[in-house]
């Protein structure tokens, strides 16, 4: 069993996220993040989540794949550090999607880990699924490209 790590559980994302793996015959959730409800039981602040999880404030390092969740501008500067420590992570922000220039002449900000940003794939697999298939590192695409798919 693939042990997963979702940060941002209490944002939209996250939580649509645990629905679809908590079904997956491969993948246990086990540990999840969201600050404004650190230390609360899940189905507490989700009612209809009937699990044991505790929401956490960070993710130990004993997850095989993190998930991120969080928004563009933040996801990069608590991603990195485990990215830097080897856990295969997907990030659903733009944060490791665009070059570092893009970037930060998009988002007016200077990226917390630019040095991390060449080892994420972009994740589109009806793009090119190969590309993804076994990379331990990617950024999701947003809502535009998939819109058209």
């Amino acid at each position: 069993m693939l042990k997963v790590g979702i940060i941002n559980i209490t944002g939209y994302a996250g939580i649509e996220l645990l629905r679809i793996l908590e079904n997956h015959p491969e993948v246990v959730i086990s540990e999840v993040t969201g600050r404004s409800q650190a230390g609360k039981p899940l189905k507490e602040v989700f009612t209809h989540y009937s699990g044991d999880l505790m929401i956490k404030e960070n993710l130990s390092e004993s997850v095989d794949l993190i998930f991120s969740a969080l928004p563009h501008k933040i996801s990069a500067s608590v991603l990195g550090q485990y990215v830097n420590n080897g856990i295969s992570s997907i990030d659903f922000s733009a944060d490791f999607r665009l070059p570092r220039n893009i970037y930060e002449t998009t988002y007016d900000v200077k990226h917390p880990y630019p040095t991390l940003i060449d080892k994420f794939v972009y994740g589109l697999p009806e793009k090119d699924k190969s590309a993804i298939k076994n990379k331990k590192f990617i950024a999701n695409p947003g809502c535009f490209p998939t819109s058209v798919i």
